[in-house]
């Protein structure tokens, strides 16, 4: 029986003897869940007695975020067959990755770890992860976008202990995620999105007056426009915030003759097929016939239950 199937039956249990009794009224069952978690991540990234000296070393830690709306641009202009799942709040920075580095080069990746990718383990984090970690790439497999930041990033990762088993990685992801929320940060130097135009200076000082650090950025080149793409914070292996240039990273990719556009909705026929392809599912239309059909089912069943 799975950590999920006692915390059900003890919620169960609980409210059985108390049946006015709620998860928001009664502090029991949060103490049955907290537990349950605890004994979960216990159960999955403790006691491994697996040896990480083959891993290959590495410097510091770079934290990817990126804006949803650029990151659908970027998708849906590889292929006209895609379509983009955006997260639930689309004004928020969402993780791209939290990537192991050595300074000078790009990664290591793909590091033989004896740690496998497990889904199961992202259960207790599922909704987070749909949310702050999402799939942008709607018509790829599930669990797939996790999987390969997992082989490429994780696994080299996992010589930390705060990164030493799928679960820990992730999470650790989402809190650095909510700890250094880009959103208000840049607010918090008048940079939201709109259709206005931004410099590279723009961003990186509103990031360095806030947190004393200078970022990485990113952007997208579509034509004649740029797009903010993402913005990387480096980390040592303590998770101590260091200056992405301190370990001689580039300050961004955009090119500084072009102003940088930081969209709030995805433009013209893009948006149209994000919606229509990807939310409007053929299943979700409904005829008239199946709806009296429907309703004529439930009458029946009313009918019965009260006679």
């Amino acid at each position: 029986m799975s950590f999920i199937d006692n915390v059900v039956i003890s919620v169960t249990l609980q409210n059985k003897n108390n049946k006015s009794s709620t998860m928001d009224s009664n502090p029991f069952i949060y103490i049955i869940l907290s537990l349950s978690l605890s004994n979960f991540q216990r159960s999955y990234c403790q006691g491994l007695n697996i040896s990480f000296v083959d891993l290959p070393d590495w410097d510091y830690l770079m934290f990817s975020q990126r804006w949803p709306v650029s990151s659908c641009i970027e998708w849906e202009g590889k292929n006209n067959s895609n379509v983009c799942n955006m997260p639930k709040d689309p004004d928020v920075w969402i993780v791209h990755g939290l990537w192991p580095t050595k300074t000078g080069t790009d990664g290591p990746n793909d590091c033989n770890s004896p740690i496998h990718f497990d889904p199961d383990q992202l259960e207790p984090i599922l909704e987070d992860l749909d949310n702050y970690w999402t799939n942008i790439e709607a018509s790829t497999k599930p669990n797939s976008f996790w999987a390969h930041e997992w082989k490429k990033h994780g696994t080299c990762a996992s010589v930390l202990p705060q990164l030493n088993c799928v679960y820990n990685y992730f999470k650790k992801g989402l809190e650095l995620n909510r700890k250094f929320e880009l959103t208000t940060i840049l607010a918090d130097a008048n940079i939201v999105p709109n259709a206005n135009n931004y410099t590279i200076d723009d961003f990186a000082n509103s990031i360095l007056q806030k947190l004393n650090v200078t970022p990485q950025i990113e952007c997208l080149s579509r034509k004649q426009e740029s797009f903010i793409s993402e913005i990387r914070l480096c980390f040592n292996k303590s998770f101590d915030l260091i200056s992405c240039t301190s370990v001689g990273v580039e300050i961004s990719n955009c090119d500084k003759k072009k102003p940088i556009k930081y969209l709030k909705d995805i433009p013209g026929v893009m948006a149209k097929a994000s919606v229509d392809e990807y939310y409007i599912q053929p299943e979700e239309i409904i005829s008239r016939e199946e709806i009296l059909h429907k309703w004529y089912t439930v009458i029946k069943f009313l009918i019965w239950f009260t006679l």
